[in-house]
């Protein structure tokens, strides 16, 4: 399958109609379309995801789904495409056209329409040429998708040999779209950003890993074989409701009839929450156009952010309290901290008062009359002449005669000196370090109140204009709008996992309750043929999973040790199949794990080509590859590998949308430009508007450097 042409009418920034033809030689099967960044290269690969999948296109590829929920849903996302200018020039056009039609006739009337819908609708059309559709012959085939943003119309037309087809409108276009030209599971692996294709290298949890593994199932062509397995599955179901008694067909008419409504109920409350899902978008993108002109009005604080505020304060207000109640209690002790001189010889007296009281002197003498007592009596090898002179140096120190009677000036009591000395001992050790820390934390409390307080009150003060007013409440209004439809949101996520569950339920007991009923002569034969066929099946799957293991294993270590400088720097490729899960792993020469992580970005993107061109290879797929910053993130090594031997065999048809003189020099390019067939330029007209300019392939970066002077 080759494209042969594609025309962008009006979409984003390709204003008019612009025409652009493609390599199809087989020596020559490069185009490169090369362009500055921001004049269209992304623009012109969204177009064709657009134009084959619409609405689809958030299966395609996590970064579409992204753009279409930050846009506020598809509708909005779609009024986005459309070109600003032709939009801003149509509208007078329109106007005139309206006037007009007034005094025409019915048929007029009619044409006038049409020219008004095309003056506010946008289209890409896909021109494929060598493609073959099984029992319709086909020249070629032409896929023109239009949206009108007055009228949030859509459609799709599908013409074979320039007629449109029964085939087409019987399954449906879009149908015909995934089955017969490019299934939009597997439509990531021929549209690619090369810059961001190293997610393929770094997924880590069951969700992404089911999603690839579904593409990679598809891609291998397992999934239309899963898929036939499933529909002989529903024959046997189908074949023994027929032949079942009159109370077991009862029963599973019954079964049958609850899982057809359990379906029914999940794909209504399915659709519910894609309804849901859409509102909030929109309603999240309005109120944050509300935030914007409240910031634009001066008053930048949010209504949540003003709730937090005031809790804030409340919470600072509190604790200054308490830091008051602690420096209250430490100013009592502040007066003697000031006079711990004097709080000293305090001290002093009253040891020396203690020392010389009388109570203290009778204690003395106790202990001395003890000490004697046992001198005395003791078996030391003394005379009594050393016991009496040991016993006057003892009374001599413990009650002197000369000692000096110190007056009482405090006589405190024994509880008042405890609560004294404990008094000194804070004052002395602690006090001064506490009270520092209490006043330098209340001056930061208060400064953090101060703040809060002023963005309170500033914000409290903005509130009070009419126009913030009015701004706010809508806001508000619309914020717990988003609330109310996210608990709705949550409730419908909780009754679909519900329904899920009762389907399998009910799913289980129909199977069960089919596999007892006796079927006849001509039933039973072809139960039986299902039931073989499914059998084959069966072991033809799980031969056909271990064969595409075997191949892509081979052909994701060919690519990547072709394509790394490094020798031998991937030993051992393990595809690793555990029921519906595909994963792959890599081992070194020392057959160790290699983690997918921990590789470089430029050794990430070389494995993530290598498995895409592998996946190109096994798929049998026969449809061009369109690679964006084809060379992002490669050193000149690997880039020779990937331009001179990557590329130019990737496909049949490839077309490349590199940076020139960033992404590919000069140099780079001479390597293959034998292999490119047509070249073209994105020219910028305006800030709104580019186009395509065709150049001899020899001649692109000439014209390239002589464009960029025109620039300057």
């Amino acid at each position: 399958m080759f494209i042969e042409q594609i025309i962008i009418n009006n979409f984003r920034v390709y204003q008019g109609i612009n025409t652009l033809d493609f390599a199809m030689d087989g020596d020559q099967n490069i185009t490169v379309i090369a362009g500055n960044n921001g004049f269209g290269k992304t623009s012109f690969l969204t177009s064709l995801v657009w134009g084959l999948y619409g609405k689809l296109m958030n299966d395609v590829d996590e970064r579409y789904k992204q753009d279409i929920s930050e846009a506020g849903g598809y509708i909005r996302y779609c009024e986005k495409l459309m070109n600003r200018l032709a939009q801003t020039e149509a509208t007078p056009k329109i106007e005139e056209l309206k006037t007009i039609r007034e005094k025409n006739t019915l048929t007029e009337k009619q044409l006038i329409d049409s020219q008004i819908e095309d003056l506010t609708s946008f289209s890409v059309t896909l021109k494929l040429a060598n493609i073959m559709i099984p029992s319709v012959p086909c020249k070629q085939l032409e896929i023109t998708r239009s949206y009108n943003v007055n009228t949030h119309k859509e459609k799709l037309i599908i013409l074979i040999d320039g007629r449109e087809n029964e085939l087409t409108k019987n399954v449906g276009p879009e149908i015909f779209i995934n089955d017969f030209i490019l299934p939009k599971e597997i439509a990531k692996f021929f549209f690619f950003d090369a810059e961001k294709i190293v997610s393929l290298a770094d997924v880590n949890t069951i969700e992404e890993k089911k999603y690839l593994s579904q593409a990679y199932a598809e891609v291998l062509g397992i999934k239309k074989y899963t898929d036939l397995k499933g529909s002989l599955t529903q024959m046997r179901y189908r074949i023994r409701e027929k032949s079942a008694s009159k109370s077991d067909r009862s029963a599973l008419d019954r079964l049958n009839k609850q899982l057809e409504q359990a379906k029914k109920m999940i794909e209504h409350k399915k659709n519910q929450l894609e309804g849901i899902s859409e509102s909030i978008q929109i309603k999240r993108t309005t109120s944050d156009v509300h935030q914007e002109q409240l910031i634009r009005e001066g008053s930048s604080i949010t209504i949540d952010e003003i709730k937090r505020l005031r809790e804030q304060k409340h919470i600072l207000a509190d604790d200054l309290s308490k830091l008051k109640s602690r420096f209250n209690d430490m100013l009592e002790l502040a007066p003697f901290a000031m006079l711990v001189r004097k709080m000293t010889l305090v001290k002093e007296q009253l040891e020396l008062e203690s020392s010389n009281s009388a109570a203290a002197t009778s204690l003395l003498k106790i202990k001395f009359n003890a000490i004697s007592r046992l001198v005395n009596q003791s078996q030391i090898a003394l005379n009594n002449e050393n016991k009496q002179l040991l016993l006057a140096l003892i009374e001599e120190e413990l009650l002197p005669k000369d000692s000096v009677q110190v007056k009482a000036l405090l006589s405190f009591t024994p509880d008042q000196q405890q609560k004294f000395y404990v008094a000194y001992e804070n004052i002395t050790t602690t006090f001064g370090k506490s009270f520092k820390a209490l006043i330098n934390d209340q001056k930061r409390l208060q400064s953090v109140f101060n703040n809060v307080n002023r963005k309170l009150q500033d914000g409290e003060a903005k509130g009070k204009d009419p126009v913030i007013a009015s701004i706010r409440k809508t806001k508000e209004k619309l914020d717990e709008e988003i609330k109310q439809l996210l608990n709705e949101q949550a409730s419908l996520n909780a009754e679909v996992h519900k329904l899920e569950n009762e389907n399998n339920s009910l799913a289980r007991q129909t199977s069960e309750l089919s596999k007892r009923v006796v079927l006849e002569d001509v039933d039973k034969e072809k139960d039986e043929t299902a039931e073989r066929l499914i059998l084959k099946l069966n072991q033809f799957i799980q031969k056909l999973k271990n064969k595409k293991k075997g191949s892509l294993e081979k052909n994701i270590q060919y690519e990547l040790n072709r394509l790394m400088h490094k020798t031998d720097f991937v030993s051992r490729v393990h595809v690793l199949i555990e029921g519906d899960l595909i994963d792959i792993e890599l081992y070194d020469n020392q057959n160790r794990f290699i983690d997918k992580e921990l590789l470089s970005k430029g050794e990430q993107q070389l494995y993530a080509t290598a498995l895409l061109k592998a996946l190109v290879d096994e798929s049998n797929v026969r449809f061009p590859v369109f690679i964006d910053s084809p060379l992002q993130k490669f050193d000149k090594n690997h880039s020779h590998n990937i331009i001179k031997e990557f590329y130019p065999n990737l496909s049949a048809q490839v077309v490349l949308f590199p940076l020139l003189q960033k992404e590919l020099n000069e140099e780079e390019y001479s390597w293959m430009v034998d292999r490119v067939g047509k070249a073209y330029l994105i020219k910028q007209n305006d800030k709104y508007s580019s186009g395509f300019e065709q150049t001899e392939p020899k001649l692109l970066f000439t014209w390239y450097q002589q464009t960029q002077k025109a620039y300057v």
